[in-house]
């Protein structure tokens, strides 16, 4: 038999499935007729496929950037087999593996594909079958009667085929995941069906039409391949039919028969025959299949309904496990992507609660340890602390006084133990009397001067060291009067602004507790509440110092008492709208038989039961609003919280800006979860978005978005949803029901869903709880020799396919980037480095793999720069120790500008200087570097988004100094001039930013150049004396706008492209603040002011191209004032009106 050996495009195409979570997808490529397989490859995103290709074909669009393609062929020389044979598997990496060969060339006439990917574009290399004879020069043999199909039986299989299957070797790399599980499984249990098993497909009895008119399907693309045009693209989800030929319709395949099968005995796969349907349609209804092959009625394919189809059978056989694997057995895993919906939260393993005292987490600690660990320095403290609550009944002298100095340290340890060990003696009780004895007046007055200061400020510091023991410590003191008798000290004469400081610190940290709170706030009969005399006491003449530490109390009494209204709200919502579901149910019952049989009477009551539910519910539109009112507060507060909640440092001054002073000393946000918890904050969110009223309303979600999203951003707010981990549960149960909901409807919701944050905060919280178990593991077995735990590597191997999706990458880039976790994967590599286990078992360790690229992802997805500082250092170690590790090397060149590098103001000029001699390589994998360099840059030199009493830090100032004096301005320029450049072409041939590390790196790169750009124009032209007219920058910018914010592939920007366009914006307008004021207008001022200049170049820029015009308007349109006259709610000075006017004159 003779083959042309002229190898030809016989297929491109590429196959979508637009879902917003990854799942499994098959799909079929038939060709007219036999075709001789010799090669498949995958185009990555943005790769052109072909030169002579049309643009809106000739590139790739295959994502995401790893998956694994398994591939079957229909074996021609078996008409009647029931089910494809399997071709082999393709571990496709877009940076390394693409191509897959066969072991033999494969004859056949339709190829299935299956794996984990929403978009593929594959190219298929072969050569038509063409020769119908034996021997060339003969003509061809009329075609031999067609012999009537049997029911094949039963073949036995060939163990060496599978062997034959595996192409690429392990590498030192995890690989994807395989369609079986290793031999001994350390994650997810393997499937049932074994990887042998060709995928069963279901017999249908559809005749295709006769192919003679489609003999010159394949035409010449290029001189020197031929190529298949595309012929209708058949891909279904999940579901995959092989339709029967119609007989007689190709000749080659009944000549070929025999001789095929000799060739392929070999590779030949058994499974049980299925006995085959035969129907005999007719023509009309085969053309009518072949018009209309997305829907074609038949039953989806569900592999556990094929596995119980075994069973019922009795030919199911387990798979067979050798007892003896290797690390790539162990880094093969079942074929599916992290199901997030599998796995809920549990209790924190290794963290602490997040608004427990340090008291409350000592004495837990001492209880799961149990009382005979042996624990020296409890013991040393609690026996100190004995002997000076026994040495000092009665005095009160000085030694008193030091005694009362020294015992807030031993608080934690020594009570905790006393408390844990002997319960009869009453040392918290004794503790509290001397508290009360030290804050007299009567008694310090005895005391010597200077004694008697000491005195008062060592009860201070044990008021908050007794409020630190929880509700018991608390309510000893609030029964002994602590609130009266720190009033006495505030309210006393002749007292010092130190004095009144520490008290205010006792007074904050009672308050601190929820019972405390609640007693400051109660008033009783006869007396006013600690909070009327708190605020008599900032009325009255007291020093600014004294009214920052007062108002600093106040603001958290509001945070608790707007906590208590909704709750209030929340209860009376969920009493208004629980009796609604009984009295629907009861109707629903009425109806059941009207319900069954007629669909649109269904259709009537479910929205009559709607409309019974909003008015039944009672609740007005005024309820609505103060509640989004309170949650609007209630964000605002948190994120103001650090600066007008904390007490102020003794030696701080407050006043608007500070060159250098020692940092805030408190966390507010423990007492704020404390808070939240009591208050059951998240139980009540939940409550909101399951109510249908508040649930549809956008105002409530956008609030309640905000709110959680603030929480999510921080470890201690992680923890805090950990730590209420079944209320968390139903919250991400609420919000993911939401999210679902809008996407089978096809809505553009405004609210939490709008930018996948349920999914977002869904995977944070499953990435911490991955890092406790992480860290759990290593306290459990540091000791022990084996290197590849089952447990340790099903938590690694989670977190890898977390990062399947952009939204689960960029939440474990940001989980890892905060405060030490990242010291888990750390330690991991450095336990299993070569200096620990040798080379060999390092490189065979996949644990130190999965470690490696986590931490590579993490690096890349992660703008935090706090991370890197404290990490570069042991990650540039670990580079340098395994130069054979791609991976690491890889990361090597991200962290290549942080070698001896301190973060610092003094780096600004080393690391401009390293960004202009990489500029040439920009998102290339030699300039990765130059997006870690941005990034440091944008930390050190930019301030931080102001905040409602924060102190400006001068220090800034100074930075932007340095940028300009290392020539920034002119650097930053030509960055975004290069991007622009690099950018255009894919862009006009509307491709997207390509891999998820592509599009992180762009949008990464453009962020922070812009941030640069706009804090040196503001500190520029603040003033109005300078004037800047390099007119690179807004040309610059409306280009970048027009690439990266124009046409966003989603219809919609999302909120990385929305956070761009506000930055270009917003440079554009700082060009106002050149204008100066004090000039008279007239015509040549307006001409040459800044701001006109900048506005003529945006012009230019808009009308240079007609690509630009849709993206210019929106600046335009963002750019112009509001016309006037103008509604305001006050009257307006006439030098405001001056301004105004000035404005619109200069357009």
């Amino acid at each position: 038999m003779a083959v042309d050996s002229a190898m030809e495009l016989l297929f491109l195409d590429t196959f979508k499935h637009p879902s917003a979570e990854q799942s499994s997808h098959i799909d079929v490529v038939r060709f007219p007729c036999v075709v001789y397989i010799n090669e498949v490859r995958v185009i990555p995103p943005g790769v052109r496929a072909h030169s002579s290709l049309p643009d809106s074909r000739a590139y790739g669009e295959t994502s995401p950037h790893t998956f694994q393609l398994d591939l079957f062929f229909n074996n021609v020389s078996k008409p009647s087999a029931p089910v494809f044979d399997r071709l082999g598997s393709l571990e496709y990496d877009e940076n390394t593996s693409i191509i897959f060969r066969p072991n033999s060339k494969v004859n056949t006439d339709g190829l299935v594909l299956r794996g984990w990917y929403n978009c593929l574009t594959l190219a298929i290399y072969g050569s038509v079958d063409r020769v119908i004879s034996h021997d060339r020069d003969s003509p061809p043999p009329p075609p031999p009667p067609p012999p009537p199909p049997q029911p094949q039986p039963s073949l036995k299989r060939n163990p060496k085929h599978a062997d034959g299957e595996k192409e690429d070797q392990f590498n030192g790399s995890p690989p994807r995941p395989q369609p079986r599980g290793p031999r001994t499984p350390p994650g997810p249990p393997p499937p049932d069906d074994d990887e042998d098993d060709p995928m069963p497909l279901p017999v249908s009895g559809d005749k295709e039409e006769d192919a003679p008119h489609r003999e010159d399907y394949f035409e010449p693309i290029s001189p020197d391949r031929n190529s298949v045009p595309q012929e209708g693209q058949y891909s279904d989800e999940g579901e995959v039919e092989e339709e029967q030929q119609e007989e007689g319709e190709d000749d080659e395949d009944d000549v070929d028969v025999e001789e095929e099968e000799d060739e392929d005995e070999d590779d030949r796969h058994t499974v049980d025959s299925i006995p085959e349907e035969e129907e005999e349609d007719e023509e009309e209804e085969g053309e009518e299949d072949e018009e209309g092959e997305g829907d074609d009625g038949y039953e989806q394919i569900s592999s556990d309904e094929d596995g119980i189809a075994d069973l019922e059978r009795e030919t199911f056989k387990y798979p067979n496990f050798d007892v003896e694997y290797t690390a790539e057995d162990l880094a093969s895993v079942p074929p599916m992507t992290y199901d997030p919906y599998d796995r809920e939260l549990v209790p924190l393993l290794y963290f602490s609660c997040p608004y427990k005292t340090t008291f409350e987490i000592e004495i837990s600690r001492m209880k799961d340890q149990g009382p005979d660990k042996e624990n020296s320095g409890a013991v040393e403290a609690s026996v100190k602390l004995t002997e000076l609550l026994d040495l000092y009944q009665e005095d009160r002298g000085a030694k008193w006084v030091t005694a009362l100095e020294e015992i807030p340290s031993l608080i934690i340890k020594g009570l905790s133990y006393l408390q844990l060990k002997n319960t009869k003696q009453d040392a918290l009780g004794q503790l509290i009397d001397w508290t009360m004895q030290a804050l007299n007046l009567q008694v310090a007055l005895r005391q010597p001067i200077a004694l008697n200061v000491r005195q008062l400020k060592a009860g201070t510091k044990l008021v908050s060291s007794l409020a630190e023991c929880g509700a018991q410590g608390v309510m000893g003191l609030l029964q002994a009067g602590v609130i009266s008798g720190l009033f006495e000290l505030l309210f006393a004469d002749h007292v010092s602004s130190s004095l009144k400081l520490n008290a205010f610190k006792a007074l904050d940290s009672v308050i601190s507790m929820t019972e405390g709170m609640e007693a400051f706030l109660r008033s009783r009969q006869s007396e006013k509440s600690g909070y009327q005399k708190l605020l008599e006491l900032i009325l009255l003449d007291q020093t600014v110092r004294v009214v920052t530490a007062g108002s600093a109390i106040l603001q958290k009494c509001h945070f608790y008492e707007i906590l208590s209204e909704i709750k209030r709200l929340g209860d009376h919502l969920a009493e208004k709208t629980s009796s609604v579901p009984n009295h629907s149910e009861a109707d629903h019952d009425t109806d059941t038989g009207l319900e069954r049989t007629n669909p649109e009477y269904e259709n009537e009551v479910e929205a009559s039961m709607d409309m019974d539910l909003l008015e039944s519910s009672n609740i007005s539109e005024g309820e609505i609003e103060k509640l989004i009112n309170l949650l609007e507060e209630v964000f605002h507060l948190m994120e103001t919280a650090p600066h007008t909640m904390i007490q102020p440092p003794v030696k701080s001054f407050p006043t608007m800006a500070r060159i250098t002073g020692p940092p805030e000393r408190d966390d507010p946000y423990p007492v704020l979860f404390r808070y939240l918890h009591s208050h059951h904050f998240l139980e009540l969110v939940t409550l909101l978005l399951s109510i249908p009223v508040t649930s549809a309303h956008p105002g409530v979600l956008q609030a309640t978005k905000d709110v959680l999203k603030f929480l999510a951003q921080s470890q201690k707010g992680l923890l805090f949803f950990m730590s209420e981990y079944e209320a968390t549960n139903l919250l991400i149960r609420a919000l993911c029901h939401l999210y679902d909901q809008d996407e089978e409807e096809g809505l553009q919701s405004d609210g939490v869903i709008d930018d996948a944050f349920a999914l977002w905060l869904q995977d944070s919280t499953q990435t911490l709880q991955c890092i406790t178990e992480l860290f759990s593991h290593f306290q459990r077995c540091t000791a022990s020799e084996e290197t590849d735990h089952s447990d340790l590597l099903g938590t690694l191997h989670n977190l890898y396919l977390i990062t399947f999706n952009p939204v689960g990458r960029s939440a474990v880039g940001h989980v890892f980037s905060l405060e030490k976790n990242l010291q888990s994967l750390i330690t991991l590599m450095e336990y299993y480095s070569k200096e620990a286990l040798g080379d060999s078992k390092s490189k065979k360790s996949v644990a130190y793999n999965y470690a490696c690229i986590l931490i590579l992802v993490v690096v890349q997805s992660s703008s935090d720069v706090q991370m890197l500082e404290q990490h570069a250092a042991s990650l540039l170690k670990l580079c340098k120790a395994d130069e054979n590790n791609a991976k690491l090397q890889e990361l090597g060149k991200w962290l290549e500008p942080l070698k001896n590098l301190r973060f610092e103001i003094n780096c600004i000029p080393n690391l401009i200087e390293y960004v202009k001699q990489n500029i040439d390589n920009l998102m290339t994998p030699e300039g990765v570097g130059l997006t870690t360099a941005l990034r440091v840059l944008c930390n050190v030199a930019c301030p931080p988004p102001p905040v409602e009493g924060q102190q400006k830090d001068l220090k800034w100032n100074l930075a932007v100094i340095q940028l300009f004096s290392a020539e920034g301005m002119d650097t930053f320029i030509r960055v975004l001039q290069k991007l622009n450049s690099i950018l255009t072409q894919p862009w006009r041939l509307h491709v997207n930013m390509g891999t998820t590390l592509h599009r992180v790196t762009t949008i990464s790169m453009a962020r922070c150049t812009l941030t640069l750009l706009k804090t040196m124009l503001t500190e520029l032209l603040r003033g109005g004396s300078f004037e800047f007219k390099d007119m690179r920058v807004p040309s610059a910018l409306v280009t970048l706008h027009m690439l990266l914010c124009s046409i966003p592939l989603s219809g919609r920007l999302d909120s990385d492209e929305q956070k761009i366009q506000n930055d270009i914006i917003d440079i554009l307008l700082t060009f106002t603040q050149g204008v100066n004021e004090k000039l008279t207008i007239s015509e040549e001022t307006l001409a040459n002011n800044t701001w006109s200049l900048m506005l003529k170049e945006v012009l230019s820029s808009i009308l240079k191209v007609p690509e630009g015009f849709f993206s210019g308007l929106i600046l335009l349109s963002e750019l112009l004032p509001l016309p006037l006259p103008m509604q305001t709610t006050q009257v307006s000075l006439p030098y405001n009106m001056h301004l105004i006017n000035d404005c619109n004159n200069t357009f």
